[in-house]
């Protein structure tokens, strides 16, 4: 898990050199600033994060950047190894949530946390699941 958290945080750092920078336009096209999102302070939030904690700086900008929320209101589990289902769920928030139109062959989708992502992910072609009817949804575990 620390190489997961220490690989993504460096992934999501880059990330950030790319996106431009969003700014408010007036109607007469003068510059009304740049837009501010509150930022969230991880250790005051999860009670497993510390300000401290070596990955801090990691879980601060995922949530943050809306790519995790936290295994519930109050854990976000950072020495909790990575699910698929997690993974592709960070994916499809890193690409803006988009509606998936596509028909998705898998029966055993069950959780709605992940169903949107998981379809997002086949429609793409980044999963295809073990059969062409099961994705093999236990071992999707909640996030």
């Amino acid at each position: 898990m620390k190489r997961f958290l220490a690989i993504f945080s460096v992934l999501a750092m880059m990330m950030t050199l790319l996106v431009p920078t969003v700014s408010l336009m007036a109607a007469d096209g003068e510059s009304e600033g740049d837009v501010v999102q509150n930022h969230i302070n991880s250790a005051e939030v999860f009670t497993d994060v510390k300000n401290n904690s070596w990955f801090k700086e990691a879980v601060d900008y995922v949530v943050n950047n809306g790519l995790m929320k936290g295994m519930t209101d109050t854990k976000f589990a950072p020495n909790e190894s990575t699910t698929r289902a997690q993974l592709v769920t960070v994916l499809w928030r890193l690409d803006g949530e988009p509606a998936v139109i596509a028909d998705v062959p898998f029966t055993d989708l069950k959780q709605a946390w992940y169903k949107d992502a998981v379809a997002w992910a086949y429609a793409n072609g980044i999963v295809n699941g073990l059969t062409k009817k099961r994705v093999r949804s236990r071992s999707l575990r909640n996030p």
